[in-house]
């Protein structure tokens, strides 16, 4: 393939700064006299000299249109292959959002692609479609069905993520990051306690910050990692205990709603880009 495409930008090249020849002229002419042109150009991308010699060497007396018009015809194919290759990683979806705009409405896994830097690379995520006008890209949920996940884990394991993607999960601070970080993204959380009760809230903003800043995550002594500052006003990564405990603001809270002493049923966390 790279010699194709370096022989199909030589008769470019060629073509470009060549007299045309006349009708008289033999087609592969103008070729020839590129010869050495083409002959740097391949042996730049490392093909040794007989090698490029015995791939332009192909003028030969009453085959020259013939040859000439098959390798121009499989340096255009090969050229269109790339190009389609190209034009699938600018419009890969990037998140979940970017699915329901391509008509992909169901909830559940999907293959996106976050990174800029590595369009070829993707991330199995869960897609919600259902919740407020869907689009949504789980990166967090907790729920009281078994097998239960220990949430208590090493920071490797957070910057990675752990878990079982259809159950209790936590999908990766990297890949966070690089959701976050391709538009503005907004964030809503949805809780449920072991009474029945439901709640959510949304937040216009979220960004999760490089490696370099640590994910702006503080790890402490609680059961979880997740965002603490001088208090603990939610704690979604906790133990998992069944509703009310004794110990203190280490179970699966959010102080708003049920105070610090009181370990949530469910829980999801999940983004989408943001509409305002």
């Amino acid at each position: 393939m790279q010699f194709l495409v370096f022989l199909a930008m030589g008769v470019a090249v060629a073509q470009a700064s060549a007299t045309p020849p006349t009708a008289e002229e033999n087609s592969c002419s103008g070729l020839k006299d590129d010869r050495s042109l083409l002959s740097s150009l391949l042996a730049v991308t490392g093909y040794s000299d007989a090698c490029v010699a015995a791939a332009l060497d192909f003028c030969s007396s009453g085959q020259e249109d013939s040859r000439y018009a098959s390798l121009m015809e499989e340096a255009r194919e090969v050229v269109q292959e790339v190009s389609a290759s190209v034009n699938k990683w600018g419009s890969a979806p990037r998140n979940c959002k970017d699915l329901l705009d391509s008509g992909d409405s169901g909830s559940g896994l999907r293959q996106v692609y976050p990174y800029l830097a590595r369009p070829h690379q993707s991330v199995l995520v869960f897609c919600n479609h259902t919740v407020d006008g869907g689009g949504w890209t789980v990166f967090q949920r907790r729920s009281s069905e078994l097998p239960r996940q220990d949430f208590y884990r090493a920071w490797i394991e957070y910057q990675l993520g752990f878990g079982d993607i259809e159950g209790e999960f936590w999908l990766g601070l990297e890949v966070l990051h690089h959701l976050t970080s391709t538009t503005v993204q907004e964030l809503r959380i949805d809780l449920d306690d072991y009474e029945g009760g439901h709640r959510w809230a949304k937040y216009g903003y979220f960004h999760v910050g490089t490696s370099e800043t640590n994910f702006r995550l503080s790890v402490g002594r609680r059961r979880g990692g997740y965002w603490y500052d001088a208090c603990t006003k939610s704690n979604l990564n906790g133990f998992q205990y069944m509703g009310n405990y004794t110990s203190f603001a280490d179970g699966i809270n959010w102080y708003s709603w049920k105070g610090r002493q009181y370990s949530l049923k469910g829980t999801s966390m999940m983004i989408r880009p943001s509409t305002h």
